[in-house]
């Protein structure tokens, strides 16, 4: 006689535990999505940095100079050198910001 309301009771059980599993997968989503928007932003930071430490063009600082000097930088290297070196005191500086880091300097 009394059996609608034993079955709405579980009807109501099901929505509920239904419920609560679809609330933890939304939490977990939201997680993932966080978590994927701080990677993506990441993602863009570094490619900016990147970006900065292109190798510089030297060669129009060296228009003043014949063009056979030119040249002689030009094939030892010396533009990308001296990026690398600009690179490396940048990262330095940079590391020098980060506690803990500053052992031996």
């Amino acid at each position: 006689m009394y059996d609608w309301i034993i079955d709405l009771f579980n009807m109501l059980l099901n929505f509920l535990y239904n419920l609560v599993v679809s609330l933890i997968t939304m939490l977990k989503d939201l997680v993932y999505f966080m978590l994927e928007q701080l990677l993506e932003a990441s993602k863009a930071l570094v490619g900016m940095i990147a970006n900065l430490l292109t190798p510089i063009d030297m060669s129009q600082y060296f228009t003043g100079l014949p063009s056979s000097i030119g040249w002689v930088f030009g094939q030892v290297g010396l533009p990308q050198a001296i990026a690398m070196i600009i690179t490396a005191i940048t990262i330095r500086l940079i590391l020098q910001l980060i506690p803990f880091t500053r052992l031996g300097s």
